[in-house]
């Protein structure tokens, strides 16, 4: 599979269509609703657990290769946390934001009357704030403003403590070849994934393949968790976007990876404050590769300090499965530009595809 420019509308398609999906952690059925409908004719069937991760299977025909892989649904967002006296909203985070770049920003709350729009202002005119500028910012500053001037109010709009709220803000394509959008992180891996199927459904892989939506990764990777433990795989793969360099510095904490130049073949991801951490196997990393040199597939390397993802949880469940992540390298990353490139994305997709198949072609699956 070459990327040409069906390649490329198809992936812009699935890449628009995903990352308008509103999906907060704890949120995501909506995502998860499309993912089971793009999957569907490329698996022999499909569940989703109890947590909401959807699981679409594609048998093989070897009882001893199942390969785990997974892309997760979620996207950061917030969480309505109070109301003021004067019918203003306050929110907590759901995963990592920079509060700073919810300023000024549209957002949407999930009510269960349907989706309401709000507004995050910054108070004073800024005619009346030069010299006197806030320099410390954070989530205590952040008040939304649905028109209400009451709690009565905002109760009769149907909002209610514990509603999600995502951001607002509309996709873009950049030079026909960067996808820029607020849920990159990671509809860009749901993508690949379903990629991945299309790739598979031309070949007949010998190890069974569950392809995963998971959930409420960007709170601590809970999903993949969860699901490790009721598949039992003897292979796992990752699926996420990654720490895209744009300007060519160095960074003591990521590997420079650029978008244009392929997917990211993870090395090593230790977060010291999360806990959840992976050294990829070096005969999984040599897998991959030799998958990706088999294909002609462009492809980089990477080690990351800080992240945290599927991959993390996957490798030391049960009695250990041999886990490889694919990073889709993305600008901006947690923010509402993010930023890859289209070919990145199908070439992760279509290495995925490779790999899976290749499992049982190696020597002992390795």
């Amino acid at each position: 599979m070459r990327f040409d420019e069906a390649a490329s509308r198809h992936v812009i398609e699935l890449l628009s269509e995903f990352d308008a999906i509103d999906g907060v952690s704890g949120d995501e059925s909506r995502v998860a609703e499309a993912l089971q409908r793009h999957l569907e004719p490329f698996c022999d069937r499909q569940y989703r657990d109890t947590l909401g991760n959807l699981v679409s299977v594609r048998e093989g025909s070897d009882s001893t290769r199942q390969i785990m892989v997974t892309a997760h649904m979620d996207e950061i967002g917030l969480m309505v946390s109070d109301v003021t006296d004067r019918g203003y909203l306050t929110v907590v985070p759901v995963g990592m934001h920079n509060p700073v770049g919810l300023i000024n920003q549209a957002m949407t709350i999930q009510t269960s009357a349907g989706p309401l729009t709000a507004v995050v202002g910054t108070g004073k005119p800024i005619h009346n704030e030069l010299g006197h500028e806030k320099k410390d910012f954070g989530f205590a500053d952040i008040l939304l403003d649905v028109g209400a001037c009451d709690p009565g109010e905002v109760a009769a709009l149907g909002i209610r403590i514990g509603d999600f709220v995502n951001i607002r803000k509309e996709s873009r394509v950049l030079n026909g070849r960067f996808f820029s959008g607020k849920a990159v992180d990671n509809r860009a891996g749901c993508v690949a994934l379903i990629i991945m199927m299309e790739a598979l459904a031309k070949v007949e892989p010998e190890a069974t393949v569950y392809a995963c939506g998971t959930v409420q990764e960007e709170i601590g990777v809970k999903g993949a968790e969860v699901l490790v433990r009721s598949i039992r795989p003897s292979h796992a793969l990752c699926y996420d976007v990654g720490f895209g360099s744009d300007q060519g510095e160095l960074d003591v904490n990521t590997t420079r990876i650029y978008p244009g130049q392929g997917p990211a073949i993870e090395l090593f991801d230790y977060n010291p404050s999360g806990g959840h951490d992976i050294i990829v196997p070096r005969e999984v990393v040599r897998a991959l590769e030799d998958s990706a040199r088999a294909s002609d597939i462009p492809y980089q390397l990477t080690t990351v300090i800080n992240c945290g993802t599927d991959a993390c949880v996957m490798a030391y469940a049960n009695d250990g499965v041999l886990t490889g992540g694919l990073f889709i390298p993305q600008k901006y990353l947690h923010t509402t530009i993010g930023m890859v490139a289209v070919e990145d994305v199908y070439h992760a997709g279509v290495l995925g595809a490779r790999y899976c198949q290749d499992l049982t072609t190696r020597e002992g699956g390795r």
